[in-house]
């Protein structure tokens, strides 16, 4: 991993982790999921709403490591406004980012900072379930 990267990494989840994107329970939901990993007890509830296609408006509330509610948070933020072809998209950008078997440079699959703070768990195979747990509850359901 090179040094930006690791930079971001820090810099990145810290910020998420510490003050996250729209955290809370959201009233108007059409849709809730819930996350959950029993190996180390990471749990969190995902709220959507959707106006036909589109996610207007998301959030979540739970509990975590810093690495998955930082990732929950970036999840969020990055989902406000899309299509659901486009979440699938996005999300499938965030799995092959994360995925140690995937040989190409994280920069090529993306510029976003806050996308590639998590490619650093290519390094940690520990620490990629805490990074893709809402991401893949997510993709299950779309």
């Amino acid at each position: 991993m090179n040094d930006r990267l690791k930079a971001l990494y820090k810099t990145q989840i810290l910020v998420h982790a510490k003050s996250p994107f729209n955290e809370g329970v959201l009233d108007d939901y059409t849709h809730k999921l819930q996350a959950y990993n029993p190996v180390c007890g990471d749990q969190f509830d995902l709220y959507l709403k959707f106006e036909g296609d589109i996610i207007q408006n998301t959030s979540f509330k739970g509990y975590g490591c810093a690495i998955s509610k930082a990732s929950t948070s970036v999840l969020t933020k990055h989902l406000l406004g899309k299509t659901k072809s486009e979440a699938k998209a996005l999300i499938e950008l965030f799995l092959k980012l994360i995925n140690p078997e995937n040989s190409e440079p994280p920069e090529s699959l993306t510029s976003d900072d806050e996308l590639l703070a998590f490619a650093s768990a290519r390094e940690f195979p520990e620490r990629l379930t805490c990074a893709n747990l809402a991401w893949e509850k997510l993709k299950e359901v779309l």
